[in-house]
């Protein structure tokens, strides 16, 4: 993460607060006027579904679903119009479930919200250091947010783009997805525009659900990465009050408030981590068997589609995968947590208060971690997906030569 932080020299990345409460409220705003293009809200308890934008959506997704289903039995008789219906009826499960956890669930997306509202409410009566740190924090989300919007786009307007360029230079007219609307040929060029015009406007919905999920997710993440920078400049003033020799009191009262703090992380991430599990586990079991069915079309049947539909694969498990490893670096590489707890001046500790931080030590040898079933989701795992992928394609090649 922190190569990132050097995006903030660029105006366009640049974002700057003294109040971590106002930091999180700009980030949170931010999100929510990007939300309003589909007609959602993630963080308020009462909104109404019952607007043009989100009506619109939802009857794309079910119009894609349709066409996707009449054009597969269509294509039952041709293979390859089969395999890119098959491959592209991924991105409808990656999109159900979307919708199936950030609308029909959203209480619980609500309830994180509250929870970090009230935890950068308790931060503005800590020292500057504290509040230095969290707002250090909300300009990397920032940065992370504006970076994930960009790439989602760039890879939006390449999928779009390629089918209709190669179009024009071969004989074959190419769609960005494998269906056509039913009741619509795409043999004729009017039809062809017509059916190339919806799969834009479906694109385009499925980037703004994509995005609006996923910067949410960064959100919430984030913020539990920036909890564990709090504890480590909460005990490195633990120690500095040590080295201080001050009262015990205030000691006491120190080391209450590091647990304290490293309780509410563990709790908000058990409940990030409980509420992200389903929906990494169908976004990961709908995208590599796409992923898969793609590499099929590429190698026996030379379907140069399926290419970019592995690419845009590949860079969702990534986006993915690189989430789980920040917050894991964070935590298990360096050990940093546990290593400020070891290093602080044990011996002016008295008893009672050596158990209390004998306690946070325990703790922090347990960190939770972004899972999947019993798969922990790191550049590893992302790593072991492509392995596979690899074999498989090696595998065919040698079968088909």
């Amino acid at each position: 993460m922190e190569y990132l932080r050097g995006f903030k020299k660029y105006r366009f990345f640049h974002y700057s607060a003294t109040d971590p409460l106002k930091a999180s409220m700009d980030l949170t705003a931010g999100i929510e006027s990007f939300n309003k293009s589909m007609g959602v809200s993630f963080f308020k308890r009462k909104h109404s579904f019952i607007n043009f934008f989100f009506i619109f959506g939802i009857s794309n997704l079910i119009l894609y679903v349709v066409s996707v289903l009449i054009s597969g039995y269509e294509s039952r008789h041709d293979i390859t119009k089969l395999i890119y219906c098959v491959a592209t009826f991924g991105f409808c499960c990656q999109a159900t479930m979307k919708i199936y956890s950030f609308i029909i669930t959203r209480r619980r997306i609500v309830d994180l919200y509250e929870i970090n509202l009230r935890y950068y409410q308790d931060m503005r009566s800590q020292s500057n250091a504290v509040k230095r740190v969290l707002c250090d924090n909300a300009s990397l989300i920032y940065i992370v947010i504006k970076v994930t919007v960009l790439i989602y786009l760039l890879l939006v307007i390449i999928a779009m783009a390629i089918p209709g360029l190669s179009s024009i230079f071969l004989d074959a007219r190419i769609l960005p997805f494998g269906f056509v609307m039913p009741f619509m040929r795409a043999d004729t060029f009017a039809g062809y525009l017509a059916n190339y015009g919806i799969q834009v406007v479906m694109a385009i919905y499925y980037w703004i659900i994509t995005v609006g999920s996923d910067i949410t997710t960064i959100y919430n993440l984030l913020t539990a990465y920036g909890q564990l920078d709090v504890l480590m400049t909460s005990i490195e003033e633990l120690n500095e009050q040590l080295e201080r020799d001050e009262s015990s009191e205030k000691i006491r009262d120190k080391i209450v408030e590091i647990i304290r703090q490293h309780q509410h992380h563990r709790s908000y991430l058990q409940q990030l981590v409980d509420f992200l599990n389903p929906y990494h586990f169908v976004t990961l079991g709908s995208t590599v068997p796409t992923m898969v069915i793609s590499v099929l079309g590429l190698v026996l049947l030379d379907w140069y589609p399926g290419a970019a539909i592995v690419f845009l694969g590949s860079v969702q498990i990534l986006y993915i995968c690189f989430l789980g490893t920040s917050l894991e670096i964070k935590v298990l590489t360096t050990d940093a947590l546990t290593l400020k707890v070891g290093a602080i001046h044990w011996n002016k500790l008295s008893s009672r208060d050596m158990k209390y931080m004998n306690l946070v030590l325990a703790m922090t040898q347990n960190p939770k971690m972004l899972v999947v079933a019993t798969l922990p989701l790191n550049i590893t795992a992302f790593l072991k997906i492509h392995k596979l992928i690899y074999s498989l394609i090696m595998m065919l090649e040698n079968t088909k030569d």
